[in-house]
């Protein structure tokens, strides 16, 4: 009895484990950074306007990044995903011919 066609399942559903849990992280993004600021009834002197606007560029331009990021990350995974998908119905090809040719009794 050959043992070929179990191997092929196997890599299937490994290829397709694969693919779902890089599908599932491509919808998983870092969230946008944000600074709290004091209310209106804060004890204690107004902040600086200048490093007010500072802090405010600075939390545009990292989100900026942070959005490029996730947009890259994103791509990453799903190209991983379609490319274990493909491999997972490639074993299962390879498991059906190894069937069908009667190499598999």
């Amino acid at each position: 009895m050959s043992l070929t066609y179990p191997i092929w399942l196997f890599f299937s559903a490994f290829f397709f484990y694969y693919a779902y849990a890089h599908w599932r992280e491509s919808g998983v993004e870092v969230r946008p950074f944000t600074i709290r600021s004091r209310g209106e009834d804060a004890a204690g002197p107004a902040p600086d306007p200048v490093l007010v606007e500072a802090n405010s560029e600075f939390v545009r331009e990292f989100n900026a990044n942070l959005a490029r990021a996730n947009r890259a990350s994103r791509g990453r995974h799903l190209a991983a995903a379609v490319g274990y998908g493909l491999s997972g119905l490639v074993a299962l090809a390879s498991m059906f011919m190894l069937l069908a040719g009667g190499q598999a009794s």
